[in-house]
């Protein structure tokens, strides 16, 4: 009779993972062909790195990523196993040699790199647009925002090229560093655990509003502390002779939250008796940042440095 241990032994066999990896490119190669002949029904809206998509609800297309989630399980459990068998019985042989260990390394990578696609997949998560002008702007996790300035390249026919919007950033504490947004070029904390990208560039109309020497530049829906109280753009409009005007959200004298709209010349008094100026309305360069929260890429970067470190010392025993 074979001992228990024996009877799970394919468990952590060559053999296991072998199989285990070619099914995983077959099914991710049946995926794309589903994927493309159900992106207008059973697929539309499904995105690889947002996997919760693909339960909402659950749907006979996409079997195949079921049944990769349990090969890619058994595929896991059996580098885990076969892992600690390997590392286990080089320690006891008193093998203490890095190189001797490049396998079992990469094997650790490959296993990170499973946990990032799943934190990526299940836990990401996508914010709103912030406009992002020469005031400052909050922007989810990343303090506040204003632009300094924006280069564009643009092809012939008028498309973006490349895109450099120059930020400052201000953090809780008042502190101010400089950064640089493009595409492919996004703000990152966390160790890419959180990104705010750029979404799209150009120009948006602004009112300048002003109380005594303090001035804020608001588009719509934006707001700021001004005169010593909280005063929200809610849109811009032609207000009476065809000038420009823009309504406001702000306390008035009473402290009570008041709508006002304000033209050129108008004054509105504002809780604690300061008063609020329309300076200007014009176009201004601005950008669309969108933050988003990606969990699986700290884990990436670790199993990308984990494997790296061990194809090195492959490296290094083979070229010995």
């Amino acid at each position: 009779m074979r001992s228990g241990s024996s009877r799970w032994a394919w468990l952590r066999s060559q053999g296991l993972g072998v199989a285990c990896g070619f099914a995983t490119v077959a099914l991710l190669a049946i995926g794309s062909v589903v994927l493309t002949a159900t992106r207008d029904g059973a697929s539309a809206g499904i995105h690889m790195d947002d996997l919760r998509g693909f339960f909402a609800p659950p749907r006979l297309a996409h079997a195949w990523l079921y049944l990769l989630f349990l090969v890619a399980a058994l595929y896991a459990l059996n580098t885990v196993l076969a892992t600690w068998d390997t590392v286990s019985r080089k320690w006891r042989a008193g093998i203490r040699a890095p190189n001797a260990y490049a396998a079992s390394i990469v094997h650790v990578g490959f296993l990170l790199a499973l946990a990032a696609h799943a934190a990526g997949g299940f836990l990401g998560s996508d914010g709103d647009g912030v406009l992002v002008a020469s005031s400052w702007q909050a922007v989810p996790g990343f303090g506040e925002a204003r632009l300094l300035s924006l280069d564009v390249d643009s092809l012939p026919n008028g498309m973006p090229r490349t895109v450099r919007a120059r930020l400052e950033l201000r953090d809780g504490a008042g502190e101010v560093t400089d950064a640089v947004v493009g595409y492919n070029e996004p703000l990152s904390s966390g160790g890419g655990a959180r990104l705010a990208l750029l979404a799209d560039q150009g120009s948006a109309p602004v009112a300048r509003l002003t109380s005594d020497a303090e001035s804020c530049a608001l588009a719509e829906g934006q707001g700021c502390r001004i005169g010593g109280a909280r005063v929200k753009l809610l849109r811009l409009r032609v207000g009476s002779g065809g000038w420009p005007a823009a309504v406001v959200s702000a306390p008035g004298p009473s402290g009570a939250e008041r709508v006002w709209s304000i033209g050129r010349g108008d004054e509105l008094v504002l809780a604690g008796g300061r008063t609020l100026q329309l300076a200007a309305i014009a176009q201004e360069p601005a950008v669309v940042l969108r933050t988003r929260e990606a969990p699986g890429n700290p884990w990436a970067l670790a199993a990308s440095l984990l494997m790296a470190a061990g194809v090195a010392l492959l490296w290094r025993k083979l070229v010995r």
